[in-house]
Parts: structure tokens; C-alpha cells; sequence
């Protein structure tokens, strides 16, 4: 091989940036939403008045985004080296060290200080229920831990494309999400028609912070509505691995596009079709597999997002800078937006000390904007912001503790 051939095949392929441009456009998508659901009042919850229509399903897009997006970016780094053992992979021991770190800061956030203090100083007890929430963070980081048991099947059988792996395990938790959802809507019919009075959790014998991960009283994220989208978006991230080197081929973000439309326009048909067969073979009853229809399109509306931003990415020249740099820091984006929104750990925010669903929507856009442009600013400056968090973290040992230290 000449010296020519040589430094082309060790060149440096150019950096894939509309990962990172979808990646950023889901967290800011999400700081949006939040604020703007948390201000705007109930006046203007209708779906008559058209920006209000538009805002509420570009809001129902903020999930499976973020959680597919998740799984793509996870896969892409992940199988950069599929070579070698399983743990061998430092991808896959820094994707526990992750499952870990999101649980942590999922329970963590959700505690609330101001209620625990009133209950010592009141000597009345303190409820924890909302504590056993199974929420983002915690739904995110069981679709990470599937991501890496499907890679380690994967190791172990050591045959196919490592997509085809991650295509099958995302429609077997979409199978199992569409029985989930079929018998959470038997139980808000039976509650509608009086036949029961609350909804029976499932796993009944298990406590409500397991529930919770399945279908109990706090289970908005269930793990098993969302790791399929972090399931299928690892398949995303392996496919477009793969074929990196045809990124920048214009059939590349039209193949994408093209199955956007598909998903989007022929799901409900499909899942129709299908829903005669698994019934006539027993797997389901009428109607279980057509559930999925909206899960399952806005999936495509994401993929079609991503196939726009190969586009993007092709044909205009993205610097990385700050925009980019805010894809990079979601964890603390989100951390940090939940303790100042929600009231996350101290137990007293935004929602409800200064508004509850109860602005004009111009003063919830403005909250909305302002709130992007400071998140803007913190990541811009997170490198110090870092260095003061670790020392605290050092000097009360949680870092230690929780996460292996940067030495090790």
C-alpha cells in the first residue's frame, strides 16, 4: 500500500454534526416545552386557536426525541469498536457507570427537602410517594442498560449486524408496551363504568417504587413505553455507524425521510392488518398491536427530523460551538431545569411559587425564551461551573461514593 493510500485510510473522518444538531435541538426542545407548559394558562389550552395546536404537537415530540436520540448517539460511540471483549469495551463500562449516574440524579432531584423538614419539625410523617416517581432520568437509564445487554448478546452470538439486534429488542418492547397499554385502558374503563374503584398497578404484589417502573401511580416514564425509542434509536446509531462513510451521499438523508413517511402515514393501516393475525393466533386481543399507531409515528416524525439534519449537515457549514455544546450537556441541563421548574430537591420552585399554568402566552414564551438563553450561558461557562461541583462533591464524598473518580 503506498504512503498516498496509507494517510487516507488512517484520515480522520469528519465529525457527524448532526448528531449533536439533534441532540441539542432535544434538550432545548424540551426546556421550551417545560417552561411554556408550566406558564401558559388553561384559557389557552385549546386546540381551536392554531399556535397553541402547533406548540402542543411539537411538545408530544419532545420525548421521543430525546429518548431516541439517547439510544443513536449511545449506539454510534458504543460500536465504534465492537472488537475485542465485552467489558474490554471502555463504551460499555462507562454505560454502567451512566445507568448508575441517572438513577442516582433521577431518585435524587425528586426528593423533596422542604416536605421532610416540615415533617421533622411538625413531627407528622413524610410521604414518598412522589420520591418512588419513576421519571426521565431513571426510564433513560434502563434503556441505556438494554442497549448494553443487547450488545452483549449480540458479543456472545457474534453473527448479523449489530442493528438487526437492536431493530428486534425495540419491537419486542413496542410488542410488550401495546399489552401494557391495552390493559391500562381496560382499567380506566372499568373505573369510568364503576366496576372499580382505582386502577389495580401492576405488578400487584410489587411495592409502588417497582411499579412505578411498569404501570403504578407515578409511571409517566415507564421503562417500558420509552426503551423502545432508546432501543430503536440504538439501531439508528449502529446503522448510521455502519454507513458513515455514505452520510454525506444525498440518498442517505432521503432513505431516512422516506421512512419518516412511511411510519408517519402507514403505520395504522399496517398495525390493523397485523392486529387479525396475532389475534387469530392468540398473541393478542382485537386492537393491542393498532395502540402503538402514535408511538410509532412519532418515531418516524424523529427519524424524518434526522434525515433533515443530514441535509442540514451536508450542505451548510455547522460550526461546533455553543449550540452544539448544548447537546453535549444534557444531564446537567436537565438537573439543573428540574431544581429551578419543579422544585426539585429543595422543594420549592417556579411552578408553583410564581405561576401554575395561569400566564398569557406571550409572558410564557418570553419565560421560555429567557430560560433557553441561561441555559445558554451555563453551559457556555460549565467548565468552571464543573470544577466548583466536584470539590463539593469531594468534600462531602458523594463523589467517591456514587461514581468512580476521574483517576480510575
Amino acid at each position: 500500500m503506498s504512503t498516498e493510500q496509507t494517510q487516507v485510510v488512517n484520515a480522520p473522518r469528519p465529525r457527524l454534526k448532526f448528531i449533536d444538531m439533534a441532540r441539542s435541538f432535544a434538550i432545548l426542545l424540551m426546556i421550551e416545552g417545560h417552561f411554556t407548559g408550566a406558564a401558559l394558562s388553561d384559557a389557552y389550552r385549546k386546540d381551536e386557536y392554531l399556535l397553541y395546536s402547533l406548540w402542543h404537537n411539537l411538545h408530544g415530540l419532545t420525548s421521543p426525541l430525546f429518548f431516541t436520540v439517547t439510544g443513536l448517539i449511545f449506539v454510534y460511540l458504543l460500536s465504534g469498536n465492537t472488537s475485542g471483549g465485552y467489558l474490554s469495551n471502555t463504551r460499555v463500562t462507562k454505560g454502567f457507570n451512566r445507568v448508575r449516574q441517572l438513577l442516582f440524579w433521577g431518585y435524587f432531584i425528586q426528593f423533596n427537602l422542604w416536605s421532610f423538614s416540615k415533617s421533622i419539625y411538625y413531627e407528622s410523617e413524610f410521604h414518598m410517594d412522589w420520591f418512588y416517581a419513576f421519571h426521565v432520568l431513571q426510564s433513560i437509564s434502563f434503556g441505556i442498560l438494554f442497549l448494553l445487554l443487547i450488545f452483549g448478546i449480540y458479543k456472545l452470538i457474534n453473527k448479523g449486524a449489530l442493528y438487526w439486534y437492536y431493530l428486534i429488542g425495540g419491537l419486542t418492547m413496542m410488542f410488550i408496551y401495546a399489552h401494557m397499554k391495552y390493559y391500562i385502558n381496560v382499567q380506566q374503563d372499568l373505573i369510568a363504568a364503576g366496576t372499580i374503584a382505582e386502577p389495580q398497578y401492576w405488578p400487584a404484589w410489587a411495592p409502588k417504587i417497582i411499579q412505578n417502573m411498569f404501570y403504578g401511580p407515578y409511571s409517566d416514564f415507564s421503562f417500558v413505553r420509552y426503551s423502545g425509542y432508546t432501543i430503536l434509536g440504538g439501531m439508528l446509531g449502529s446503522i448510521i455507524k455502519t454507513y458513515e462513510h455514505k452520510t454525506r451521499e444525498w440518498w442517505f438523508g432521503a432513505v431516512f425521510i422516506a421512512i419518516a413517511l412511511i411510519l408517519n402515514f402507514g403505520t395504522q393501516s399496517a398495525l390493523h392488518w397485523m392486529d387479525k393475525y396475532t389475534v387469530a393466533t392468540g398473541l393478542t386481543d382485537h386492537g393491542v398491536l393498532e395502540l402503538t399507531t402514535t408511538t410509532i409515528a412519532r418515531l418516524g416524525q424523529v427519524i424524518g427530523l434526522i434525515g433533515i439534519l443530514i441535509y442540514v449537515d451536508k450542505h451548510f457549514n455547522v460550526k461546533s460551538g455553543l449550540f452544539l455544546k448544548i447537546g453535549q450537556n444534557t444531564l446537567p441541563i436537565y438537573v439543573v431545569h428540574v431544581i429551578i421548574l419543579y422544585g426539585g430537591v429543595l422543594g420549592f420552585g417556579l411552578k408553583p411559587l410564581l405561576f401554575d399554568r395561569d400566564l398569557h402566552p406571550w409572558i410564557a414564551v418570553s419565560i421560555s425564551a429567557t430560560f433557553m438563553i441561561l441555559f445558554a450561558i451555563m453551559v457556555k461557562y460549565i467548565e468552571p461551573l464543573e470544577e466548583i461541583y466536584d470539590k463539593v462533591l469531594d468534600k462531602i464524598s458523594l463523589k467517591r461514593l456514587l461514581f468512580k473518580s476521574k483517576k480510575a
